[in-house]
Protein backbone atom coordinates (compact mmCIF):
# COMPACT_ATOMS: atom_id res chain seq x y z
CA UNK A 1 0.00 0.00 0.00
CA UNK A 2 1.32 3.54 -0.87
CA UNK A 3 1.29 6.57 1.23
CA UNK A 4 2.13 10.19 0.40
CA UNK A 5 2.69 12.81 3.03
CA UNK A 6 2.88 16.64 2.68
CA UNK A 7 6.10 18.37 2.12
CA UNK A 8 7.83 19.27 5.12
CA UNK A 9 8.99 22.76 5.69
CA UNK A 10 12.28 23.53 6.71
CA UNK A 11 12.77 25.13 9.83
CA UNK A 12 13.52 29.00 9.61
CA UNK A 13 16.52 28.44 11.82
CA UNK A 14 18.14 26.13 9.38
CA UNK A 15 17.40 28.09 6.20
CA UNK A 16 20.71 29.30 4.12
CA UNK A 17 20.81 33.23 4.09
CA UNK A 18 20.21 34.75 0.25
CA UNK A 19 23.79 35.48 -1.18
CA UNK A 20 24.41 37.53 -4.24
CA UNK A 21 25.73 34.99 -6.99
CA UNK A 22 29.14 35.90 -8.47
CA UNK A 23 30.21 34.62 -11.47
CA UNK A 24 33.12 32.71 -11.32
CA UNK A 25 36.41 34.05 -12.32
CA UNK A 26 38.42 33.87 -15.59
CA UNK A 27 41.35 33.60 -14.61
CA UNK A 28 42.49 31.47 -11.15
CA UNK A 29 43.80 33.88 -9.18
CA UNK A 30 48.22 33.80 -8.42
CA UNK A 31 49.48 33.61 -4.95
CA UNK A 32 52.38 35.92 -3.99
CA UNK A 33 55.53 33.82 -4.47
CA UNK A 34 57.95 33.27 -1.19
CA UNK A 35 60.90 35.00 -1.42
CA UNK A 36 64.11 33.16 0.49
CA UNK A 37 65.76 35.07 3.39
CA UNK A 38 69.58 34.36 2.66
CA UNK A 39 71.86 34.85 5.93
CA UNK A 40 74.39 37.62 5.21
CA UNK A 41 76.90 35.15 6.49
CA UNK A 42 76.17 32.37 4.46
CA UNK A 43 79.12 32.53 1.21
CA UNK A 44 76.64 32.05 -2.09
CA UNK A 45 77.40 29.17 -4.21
CA UNK A 46 77.93 28.47 -7.75
CA UNK A 47 74.92 27.40 -9.69
CA UNK A 48 74.71 24.26 -11.47
CA UNK A 49 76.14 24.42 -15.35
CA UNK A 50 73.10 24.09 -18.12
CA UNK A 51 74.09 21.32 -19.48
CA UNK A 52 73.12 18.05 -18.62
CA UNK A 53 75.79 14.70 -18.65
CA UNK A 54 74.37 13.22 -21.81
CA UNK A 55 75.88 16.67 -23.49
CA UNK A 56 79.73 17.01 -24.06
CA UNK A 57 79.87 20.55 -22.64
CA UNK A 58 79.05 19.04 -19.27
CA UNK A 59 82.50 17.12 -19.38
CA UNK A 60 84.88 19.50 -21.05
CA UNK A 61 86.91 20.80 -18.05
CA UNK A 62 87.49 24.16 -20.08
CA UNK A 63 84.07 24.93 -20.06
CA UNK A 64 83.73 24.38 -16.42
CA UNK A 65 86.79 26.36 -15.43
CA UNK A 66 85.50 28.98 -16.76
CA UNK A 67 82.05 28.43 -15.79
CA UNK A 68 83.05 28.40 -11.96
CA UNK A 69 85.62 32.02 -12.58
CA UNK A 70 82.72 33.81 -13.77
CA UNK A 71 80.14 32.76 -11.30
CA UNK A 72 82.09 31.92 -8.56
CA UNK A 73 81.56 34.73 -5.41
CA UNK A 74 83.76 37.76 -5.34
CA UNK A 75 85.55 38.79 -2.16
CA UNK A 76 86.10 42.17 -1.06
CA UNK A 77 89.69 43.26 -1.15
CA UNK A 78 91.03 44.25 2.18
CA UNK A 79 93.94 45.90 3.51
CA UNK A 80 96.71 43.64 4.96
CA UNK A 81 96.99 45.78 8.09
CA UNK A 82 93.41 45.45 8.88
CA UNK A 83 93.77 41.55 8.36
CA UNK A 84 96.43 41.11 11.06
CA UNK A 85 94.82 43.50 13.58
CA UNK A 86 91.10 42.77 12.88
CA UNK A 87 88.24 45.08 12.66
CA UNK A 88 89.08 46.62 15.32
CA UNK A 89 92.90 48.01 14.05
CA UNK A 90 94.27 51.08 13.61
CA UNK A 91 92.61 53.43 10.67
CA UNK A 92 89.00 51.49 11.27
CA UNK A 93 86.41 52.54 12.23
CA UNK A 94 84.39 56.24 12.90
CA UNK A 95 86.74 57.12 15.17
CA UNK A 96 90.37 56.00 13.69
CA UNK A 97 91.53 59.28 14.10
CA UNK A 98 91.36 59.36 17.76
CA UNK A 99 92.60 56.24 17.72
CA UNK A 100 95.89 56.84 16.10
CA UNK A 101 96.46 59.16 17.95
CA UNK A 102 99.30 58.09 21.23
CA UNK A 103 98.11 59.18 24.90
CA UNK A 104 99.16 61.77 27.02
CA UNK A 105 101.02 59.59 28.62
CA UNK A 106 103.33 57.84 26.32
CA UNK A 107 104.12 61.35 24.79
CA UNK A 108 106.46 62.19 27.94
CA UNK A 109 109.72 60.28 28.20
CA UNK A 110 109.81 57.75 31.24
CA UNK A 111 111.72 58.72 34.84
CA UNK A 112 115.21 58.01 34.23
CA UNK A 113 117.19 56.84 37.22
CA UNK A 114 119.64 59.28 38.40
CA UNK A 115 123.52 58.31 38.82
CA UNK A 116 122.85 57.44 43.42
CA UNK A 117 120.32 55.22 42.15
CA UNK A 118 122.12 53.45 39.62
CA UNK A 119 125.86 53.50 41.74
CA UNK A 120 123.38 51.71 44.51
CA UNK A 121 122.30 49.37 42.18
CA UNK A 122 126.09 48.13 41.32
CA UNK A 123 127.19 48.45 44.80
CA UNK A 124 124.29 46.02 45.49
CA UNK A 125 125.17 43.13 42.89
CA UNK A 126 128.38 43.06 44.31
CA UNK A 127 128.01 42.76 47.68
CA UNK A 128 124.17 40.86 47.72
CA UNK A 129 125.88 37.12 48.14
CA UNK A 130 127.70 38.40 51.23
CA UNK A 131 124.73 40.81 52.92
CA UNK A 132 122.28 37.32 52.54
CA UNK A 133 124.86 34.88 53.96
CA UNK A 134 125.40 37.50 56.69
CA UNK A 135 121.81 37.80 57.75
CA UNK A 136 120.79 34.33 57.30
CA UNK A 137 123.35 33.83 60.11
CA UNK A 138 122.25 36.10 62.14
CA UNK A 139 118.94 35.24 61.50
CA UNK A 140 119.36 31.54 63.09
CA UNK A 141 121.65 32.34 66.24
CA UNK A 142 118.85 34.44 67.34
CA UNK A 143 116.39 33.07 66.47
CA UNK A 144 116.76 29.74 66.99
CA UNK A 145 119.65 29.39 68.97
CA UNK A 146 121.58 27.76 65.76
CA UNK A 147 118.84 25.12 65.42
CA UNK A 148 118.50 25.21 61.79
CA UNK A 149 122.04 24.93 61.20
CA UNK A 150 122.83 22.17 63.43
CA UNK A 151 120.20 19.87 62.23
CA UNK A 152 121.31 20.97 58.38
CA UNK A 153 124.69 20.67 58.81
CA UNK A 154 125.19 16.92 56.92
CA UNK A 155 124.09 18.79 54.23
CA UNK A 156 126.19 21.50 54.56
CA UNK A 157 123.44 24.05 55.63
CA UNK A 158 121.04 26.58 54.40
CA UNK A 159 122.36 27.04 50.53
CA UNK A 160 121.53 30.61 49.17
CA UNK A 161 120.71 29.96 45.61
CA UNK A 162 120.35 32.85 43.17
CA UNK A 163 117.65 31.91 40.51
CA UNK A 164 117.10 34.47 37.19
CA UNK A 165 113.86 31.91 36.47
CA UNK A 166 111.91 33.54 39.36
CA UNK A 167 109.49 36.16 37.89
CA UNK A 168 106.52 36.61 40.10
CA UNK A 169 107.62 35.66 43.38
CA UNK A 170 110.77 37.49 45.44
CA UNK A 171 112.10 33.86 47.01
CA UNK A 172 110.88 30.14 47.96
CA UNK A 173 111.78 28.10 50.50
CA UNK A 174 113.08 24.28 50.01
CA UNK A 175 113.27 21.10 52.43
CA UNK A 176 113.12 18.06 52.78
CA UNK A 177 113.72 15.37 54.81
CA UNK A 178 116.43 12.28 54.28
CA UNK A 179 117.49 9.13 56.47
CA UNK A 180 118.73 6.05 56.53
CA UNK A 181 118.26 2.97 58.38
CA UNK A 182 121.66 0.95 60.08
CA UNK A 183 121.63 -2.28 61.87
CA UNK A 184 124.26 -2.59 64.83
CA UNK A 185 126.15 -5.33 65.92
CA UNK A 186 123.32 -6.46 68.37
CA UNK A 187 121.01 -6.62 65.67
CA UNK A 188 118.99 -3.13 66.42
CA UNK A 189 118.38 -1.03 63.57
CA UNK A 190 119.48 2.69 64.52
CA UNK A 191 117.70 5.33 61.99
CA UNK A 192 119.50 8.80 61.18
CA UNK A 193 117.58 11.95 59.80
CA UNK A 194 119.43 14.67 58.35
CA UNK A 195 117.65 17.55 57.12
CA UNK A 196 118.68 19.33 53.30
CA UNK A 197 117.18 23.04 53.27
CA UNK A 198 118.16 25.94 50.49
CA UNK A 199 116.31 29.65 50.02
CA UNK A 200 115.66 30.42 46.72
CA UNK A 201 115.94 34.56 45.42
CA UNK A 202 115.06 36.26 42.26
CA UNK A 203 117.68 38.37 40.85
CA UNK A 204 115.06 39.78 39.01
CA UNK A 205 113.08 41.01 41.63
CA UNK A 206 115.61 41.51 44.63
CA UNK A 207 117.08 44.86 44.22
CA UNK A 208 118.08 46.15 46.90
CA UNK A 209 119.09 45.50 50.56
CA UNK A 210 116.05 46.11 52.39
CA UNK A 211 113.91 43.57 50.07
CA UNK A 212 116.66 41.23 50.71
CA UNK A 213 117.05 40.97 54.27
CA UNK A 214 113.10 40.79 54.46
CA UNK A 215 112.59 37.89 51.78
CA UNK A 216 115.78 35.98 53.83
CA UNK A 217 113.52 36.84 56.77
CA UNK A 218 110.10 35.67 55.33
CA UNK A 219 111.92 32.51 53.96
CA UNK A 220 113.64 31.36 57.20
CA UNK A 221 110.88 31.68 58.78
CA UNK A 222 109.68 28.42 56.77
CA UNK A 223 112.73 26.88 57.36
CA UNK A 224 112.01 26.91 60.93
CA UNK A 225 108.59 25.99 60.73
CA UNK A 226 109.60 22.85 58.93
CA UNK A 227 112.98 21.56 60.92
CA UNK A 228 112.32 23.12 64.40
CA UNK A 229 108.79 22.48 64.25
CA UNK A 230 108.04 19.78 62.33
CA UNK A 231 104.54 21.36 60.74
CA UNK A 232 104.18 20.49 56.99
CA UNK A 233 100.58 21.09 56.42
CA UNK A 234 100.38 24.86 57.00
CA UNK A 235 103.07 26.75 55.22
CA UNK A 236 101.10 29.91 56.84
CA UNK A 237 99.19 29.24 59.47
CA UNK A 238 99.68 29.94 63.64
CA UNK A 239 103.25 28.99 64.07
CA UNK A 240 104.45 30.87 61.01
CA UNK A 241 103.17 33.71 62.29
CA UNK A 242 104.46 33.51 65.47
CA UNK A 243 108.14 32.79 64.01
CA UNK A 244 107.32 36.21 62.16
CA UNK A 245 106.76 37.68 65.45
CA UNK A 246 109.68 37.05 66.58
CA UNK A 247 112.01 38.35 63.80
CA UNK A 248 110.26 41.65 63.28
CA UNK A 249 110.90 42.28 67.34
CA UNK A 250 114.27 40.85 66.87
CA UNK A 251 115.04 42.80 63.73
CA UNK A 252 112.24 45.27 63.48
CA UNK A 253 114.79 48.47 63.96
CA UNK A 254 116.05 47.58 60.62
CA UNK A 255 113.03 47.49 58.69
CA UNK A 256 112.53 43.64 58.48
CA UNK A 257 108.35 42.60 58.74
CA UNK A 258 107.55 39.38 58.10
CA UNK A 259 104.18 38.96 56.40
CA UNK A 260 101.94 36.20 54.70
CA UNK A 261 103.03 37.30 51.14
CA UNK A 262 105.67 39.41 49.11
CA UNK A 263 104.27 42.60 47.52
CA UNK A 264 106.94 44.05 45.87
CA UNK A 265 106.87 46.37 42.28
CA UNK A 266 108.99 44.56 40.30
CA UNK A 267 111.74 46.31 37.82
CA UNK A 268 111.28 45.64 34.37
CA UNK A 269 113.83 46.21 31.57
CA UNK A 270 111.47 46.39 29.01
CA UNK A 271 107.63 48.33 28.40
CA UNK A 272 105.36 48.15 26.00
CA UNK A 273 102.51 50.22 25.89
CA UNK A 274 99.30 49.89 23.41
CA UNK A 275 98.83 53.17 21.66
CA UNK A 276 94.89 53.27 21.98
CA UNK A 277 93.86 51.74 25.42
CA UNK A 278 97.54 52.39 26.81
CA UNK A 279 98.32 48.84 28.32
CA UNK A 280 101.08 48.33 29.43
CA UNK A 281 103.27 44.85 28.82
CA UNK A 282 106.20 44.45 30.81
CA UNK A 283 109.17 42.10 30.03
CA UNK A 284 112.21 41.03 31.51
CA UNK A 285 114.15 40.25 28.07
CA UNK A 286 113.32 41.61 24.59
CA UNK A 287 111.00 38.89 23.77
CA UNK A 288 108.22 41.57 21.95
CA UNK A 289 107.74 42.82 18.39
CA UNK A 290 105.72 45.27 17.43
CA UNK A 291 105.79 44.53 13.91
CA UNK A 292 105.01 41.31 15.02
CA UNK A 293 102.43 41.34 18.10
CA UNK A 294 99.74 43.73 19.10
CA UNK A 295 97.49 44.33 22.04
CA UNK A 296 96.00 41.74 23.09
CA UNK A 297 92.84 43.64 24.35
CA UNK A 298 92.28 45.55 21.48
CA UNK A 299 94.64 44.66 18.59
CA UNK A 300 96.28 48.16 18.11
CA UNK A 301 100.04 48.74 17.41
CA UNK A 302 102.67 48.53 20.57
CA UNK A 303 104.97 51.35 21.14
CA UNK A 304 108.03 50.48 23.22
CA UNK A 305 108.39 53.42 26.06
CA UNK A 306 111.38 51.92 28.36
CA UNK A 307 113.64 51.73 27.23
CA UNK A 308 113.02 54.59 24.30
CA UNK A 309 113.36 53.23 21.37
CA UNK A 310 116.42 54.93 19.37
CA UNK A 311 115.22 56.61 16.06
CA UNK A 312 116.67 55.02 12.79
CA UNK A 313 118.38 57.98 11.65
CA UNK A 314 121.95 59.30 12.43
CA UNK A 315 122.37 61.25 15.61
CA UNK A 316 123.34 64.99 15.83
CA UNK A 317 127.03 64.25 16.41
CA UNK A 318 127.52 61.85 13.36
CA UNK A 319 126.23 64.53 11.11
CA UNK A 320 128.45 66.74 12.53
CA UNK A 321 131.33 64.21 12.00
CA UNK A 322 130.82 63.83 8.23
CA UNK A 323 130.38 67.77 7.53
CA UNK A 324 133.64 68.56 9.07
CA UNK A 325 135.87 65.49 8.87
CA UNK A 326 137.42 66.06 5.43
CA UNK A 327 138.56 69.50 6.27
CA UNK A 328 139.75 68.68 9.69
CA UNK A 329 141.95 65.50 8.30
CA UNK A 330 143.57 68.09 5.18
CA UNK A 331 144.17 70.55 7.54
CA UNK A 332 145.89 68.15 9.93
CA UNK A 333 147.57 66.39 7.23
CA UNK A 334 148.95 63.10 8.35
CA UNK A 335 147.30 63.25 11.20
CA UNK A 336 146.16 59.43 12.69
CA UNK A 337 142.64 58.66 12.89
CA UNK A 338 141.89 58.87 16.76
CA UNK A 339 143.72 62.54 16.28
CA UNK A 340 141.25 63.48 14.28
CA UNK A 341 138.56 62.00 16.03
CA UNK A 342 139.59 64.32 19.13
CA UNK A 343 139.69 67.58 17.29
CA UNK A 344 136.30 66.80 15.85
CA UNK A 345 134.93 65.83 19.93
CA UNK A 346 136.68 69.28 20.78
CA UNK A 347 135.04 71.28 18.03
CA UNK A 348 131.49 69.50 18.89
CA UNK A 349 131.60 70.08 22.43
CA UNK A 350 132.63 73.66 21.50
CA UNK A 351 129.98 74.16 19.31
CA UNK A 352 127.22 72.68 21.55
CA UNK A 353 128.74 75.33 24.78
CA UNK A 354 127.91 77.94 22.37
CA UNK A 355 131.89 79.01 21.03
CA UNK A 356 131.66 80.52 17.73
CA UNK A 357 135.67 79.71 16.74
CA UNK A 358 136.31 76.15 17.57
CA UNK A 359 139.90 74.91 17.38
CA UNK A 360 140.52 72.86 14.54
CA UNK A 361 144.14 71.51 15.30
CA UNK A 362 145.67 69.91 17.92
CA UNK A 363 148.51 72.03 20.16
CA UNK A 364 151.66 70.58 19.04
CA UNK A 365 150.35 67.65 16.28
CA UNK A 366 152.78 68.96 13.81
CA UNK A 367 155.48 68.21 16.28
CA UNK A 368 154.61 64.91 17.06
CA UNK A 369 153.99 64.00 13.48
CA UNK A 370 157.49 65.11 13.21
CA UNK A 371 158.66 62.94 15.67
CA UNK A 372 156.56 59.88 14.43
CA UNK A 373 158.67 60.10 10.69
CA UNK A 374 161.92 60.56 12.55
CA UNK A 375 161.39 57.11 14.35
CA UNK A 376 160.48 55.47 11.49
CA UNK A 377 163.55 56.93 9.83
CA UNK A 378 166.09 55.15 11.64
CA UNK A 379 164.08 51.43 12.25
CA UNK A 380 166.19 49.19 10.49
CA UNK A 381 165.23 45.50 9.28
CA UNK A 382 167.53 42.53 10.03
CA UNK A 383 167.28 39.82 7.55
Amino acid sequence: MLSSSPPRKNSPHKSKPNRPTTPPPSTPPTSPSKTKLISPSKKGRIPPTPHRPSNEAFWNQAFTNDWNDEYSPRKKPESPKKQKFGKSGPGSGPDSEETSMEPKAMQKSPTKRDRKAIEARKQFEIQKHALADTFLKELDDKITGGKVAEMTKEKGGVRIVWSKKLNSTAGRAHWRKEGKKTKGVDGTIVAQYWHDAWIELAEKVIDDEERLINVIAHEFCHLANYIVSGIKDKPHGQQFKAWGKKVGAAFGGRGVEVTTTHSYKIDYKYIWACSKCGHEYKRHSKSIDPKRHCCAKCKSLLIQTKPVARSAGPSEYQLFVKAHFQRVKKENGGASHGAVMEILGRMYRESKAGKTEPVSSVDGAEDIIDEVVKAVEVITLKD
